[in-house]
């Protein structure tokens, strides 16, 4: 038998901040075929790894036995925070991969180092263990339990099978939003068809990076991640029926934004699931939901055409019901549903844009009761499918009293979670 040959390989994040270091990488296997990877990192750090022959991915399902020999904790060790110092990592590939062999290829394990302060582009928590630390992977690609899954939305049988896709049900994952130092235009030209009033284009320049769930938030993640009592059965269509106040708590106790910053109340929905996850979940503030929204593009949808029915759902496309969550398809940072299907809660109080650059905007500070929404329901039977065109836009605004489910129409409200980039000093 062909001795097999093994390549280590090490990748460090690029960052503007000092990047953490692997080192004295080595990989070996025994008589037993027991795979044994070694190293050292150089500070505490988040680590990703793949497993290649002839340089494609052999894919994570197909080696997720691989155990942190010196770790009490029997968990995948790596796609999460790694501490300093020496580990040894092992792994029995004929059992986890069988009717594979390394015999005749070459076979690499690429590991890579990302700082606390700039972590991968994909963030995961799990409900079941919402109080441990998060996963994190580079791609979309890298992501376990068969990854994002799609359906043709005309396929009712494959539509089905999404009820058991654990994106949109038991565990949440979230997209960087690369936002830090970028200077972009906010609002819409004044010739931009179905434009309306309040939309002033001005430059916006934010500060930081951000997570934002790919998805809207679901009626059954709604139970998992934000205790509301929601029935057990999966749904995977958006929470509809979500207020400002229900999510954050009264903007009259201490929990207004931007006087009061970003607390919320313990007994809110985001104080619930910061409780149990230790991060700064709370909704975007305008600013960065229009930016992810629009991924880069100045048209009227993410998709930069002049229909947005690839990305949306309208009157008729919709058959006048609010489907389930990710069916269309999503803008170029993979988030989905950004226009249609339900209005989503932002943080910022309702007031007139600036009509000069501005950095970082909070929104005004004088209508504490009007929330802004954004992107705009899919319209229903009694609006018509040109309303949608107006109000699913990426420039779209309106605003509605914080306290409200919904508005008369009716018209659903949700939203989808967010936080900071930069991980807190609990993990750090």
């Amino acid at each position: 038998m062909k001795k097999c040959v093994f390549v280590s390989s090490v990748l460090v994040a690029l960052s503007v901040v000092a990047a953490p270091e692997i080192e004295n990488l080595s990989v070996s296997q025994n008589r037993d075929r027991m795979l044994t990877i070694s190293f050292s990192l150089t500070e505490k750090a988040i680590v990703t790894m793949d497993i290649l022959t002839n340089d494609v991915s052999i894919g994570a399902s197909n080696y997720w036995s691989i155990r942190d020999t010196q770790s009490a904790d029997d968990a995948f060790p790596a796609n999460r925070i790694v501490a300093q110092g020496d580990h040894v990592w092992t792994w029995r590939p004929v059992k986890e991969w069988p009717g594979h062999s390394f015999t005749s290829n070459v076979f690499r394990v690429s590991l890579k180092a990302w700082s606390l302060d700039a972590p991968p582009d994909y963030m995961v928590i799990d409900s079941a263990s919402i109080s441990n630390a998060p996963h994190f992977y580079a791609t979309a690609a890298d992501l376990p339990e068969g990854g994002i899954k799609t359906a043709d939305p005309d396929d009712a049988e494959a539509v089905a099978e999404l009820t058991n896709d654990v994106y949109r049900t038991t565990k949440l994952i979230l997209r960087k939003i690369p936002a830090a130092g970028v200077k972009w235009r906010m609002g819409s030209p004044t010739n931009e068809l179905y434009r309306q009033d309040g939309e002033t284009p001005h430059y916006v320049t934010l500060t930081n990076d951000y997570y934002v769930s790919i998805y809207l938030l679901t009626v059954t993640q709604s139970r998992m991640f934000f205790g509301f009592q929601e029935a057990a059965t999966i749904n995977i269509k958006p929470k509809f029926n979500l207020s400002y106040l229900d999510a954050r708590g009264s903007y009259t106790n201490g929990f207004c934004w931007p006087g009061d910053g970003h607390s919320v109340s313990s007994s809110s929905g985001f104080g619930y699931m910061r409780q149990r996850t230790g991060l700064q979940f709370d909704f975007l503030t305008e600013a960065e939901w229009e930016f992810a929204c629009r991924a880069g593009t100045e048209g009227k949808w993410c998709n930069n055409e002049e229909s947005p029915d690839s990305v949306a759902w309208l009157n008729m496309s919709a058959g006048h019901n609010i489907r389930i969550v990710g069916l269309k398809e999503p803008n170029s940072w993979g988030l989905y549903d950004m226009h249609g299907l339900v209005n989503e809660w932002v943080l910022d109080q309702y007031g007139a844009y600036p009509s000069t650059a501005v950095t970082a905007p909070v929104g005004a500070t004088d209508n504490i009761v009007n929330r802004i929404l954004r992107g705009g329901p899919q319209s229903l039977k009694w609006q018509g499918a040109w309303n949608a065109r107006i109000s699913t836009r990426s420039a779209f605004r309106r605003s509605y009293d914080g306290s409200a489910r919904s508005d008369t129409a009716p018209n659903g409200f949700g939203g989808r979670v967010s936080c900071p980039a930069a991980l807190p000093d609990w993990l750090r």
